[in-house]
């Protein structure tokens, strides 16, 4: 009879790199100051705050739902669900005053933001938001070129 032992992941990297990570942010952001100088180099950490508060506002409340959704379900978070929380996530670390944290946060964020922009999902202009979806399924919210009506012929038909 064999038994199946899982292996304690060490926290040791873990906390090595938490606690290193204000010191490579600290020379991160002295480099770029040196390069660009103090002032660009500011508003830079303070642009990039800004792009994730916008990018987690934006996906924040979907992620979330896709999440809370397969762990309901008993699946573990993966496709739409993963995506979602690798994109939320990378919005957080955005969000924290840092490049190396900003370089991290975007490239979990990158491929979601590839996908949805050559799907063409990204609107070209603000508009008003759109409630969220039921949780539930009950809700289809579609755009005006989504749908027609039923008495209509199909184009080619």
């Amino acid at each position: 009879m064999t038994t199946q032992t899982q292996a304690a992941i060490p926290l040791w990297p873990l906390l090595a790199g938490l606690l290193a990570l204000p010191f490579v942010e600290f020379v991160a952001f002295f480099w770029v100051a040196g390069r660009i100088g103090l002032l660009p180099a500011l508003l830079a950490l303070v642009a990039t705050s800004f792009i994730g508060v916008s990018l987690l506002r934006r996906q924040g409340g979907e992620a979330l739902a896709r999440l809370i959704s397969a762990f309901q379900r008993g699946e573990p978070p993966h496709g739409a669900a993963r995506e979602s929380f690798l994109v939320a996530l990378g919005g957080v670390l955005m969000i924290l005053p840092g490049f190396v944290s900003d370089a991290v946060g975007f490239a979990l964020m990158l491929p979601s933001l590839l996908r949805s922009w050559s799907a063409g999902t990204v609107p070209a202009e603000p508009g008003p938001r759109r409630p969220p979806a039921d949780p539930n399924g009950r809700v289809i919210d579609l755009d005006r070129g989504e749908w027609r009506p039923l008495d209509e012929k199909r184009p080619g038909a």
